[in-house]
């Protein structure tokens, strides 16, 4: 399982890592496609990890993860998974406090590849989130390609957009 801090990343992350690639009947190349709801709620305190960092407000920050994950898993010649592509489908994140909410919608997909059966590397990309505040414009985004280790779950590699929660994200959330 990936760290709490992490797991922010993506919420797809989160779920994809908690999947194991188990190995398949031997007749079974194709691919099997899951399709599986989610939902996930958190009170981040201040100061507690929040994407990329943590949070920044003086208060917490309730996260209402909802939607649905599509799950594909590929299989050699043997039977054995060695990839897994993992879609949100109609996926959301509402980030409130203090009787305010901001809500966005995420389009990332999760790519785990495997050797031997075991997860040996977990890539995310896409747009993960991007909350606008009308008026102050960009307060938290996160969009481009993550790569995280399965056994550390630390990030290697990261490149794109990264827009941690600062000080205008809690002035949207505040009352």
């Amino acid at each position: 399982m990936i760290p709490r801090p992490l797991r922010a990343v993506a919420v797809v992350i989160v779920a994809c890592t908690s999947l194991t690639l188990s190995a398949a009947p031997a007749q079974a190349s194709p691919p099997v496609v899951e399709v599986e709801p989610f939902e996930l709620l958190e009170v981040i305190a201040p100061g507690e990890p929040l994407i990329f960092g943590t949070n920044p407000c003086s208060f917490p920050v309730t996260i209402h993860h909802q939607g649905t994950f599509v799950t594909t898993t590929f299989f050699d010649a043997n039977g054995t998974p060695i990839r897994q592509l993992i879609r949100s489908k109609d996926f959301t994140e509402t980030y409130s406090a203090n009787g305010r909410s901001i809500t966005v919608k995420s389009t990332s997909s999760v790519l785990l590849e495997a050797t031997d059966g075991e997860i040996s590397q977990i890539i995310g990309r896409g747009n993960q989130r991007h909350l606008t505040e009308p008026g102050v414009g960009l307060v938290l985004a996160q969009a481009g390609r993550f790569v995280i280790d399965p056994a550390t779950g630390n990030l290697s590699s990261v490149a794109g957009l990264n827009l941690p929660a600062g000080s205008e994200f809690c002035a949207a959330l505040s009352a």
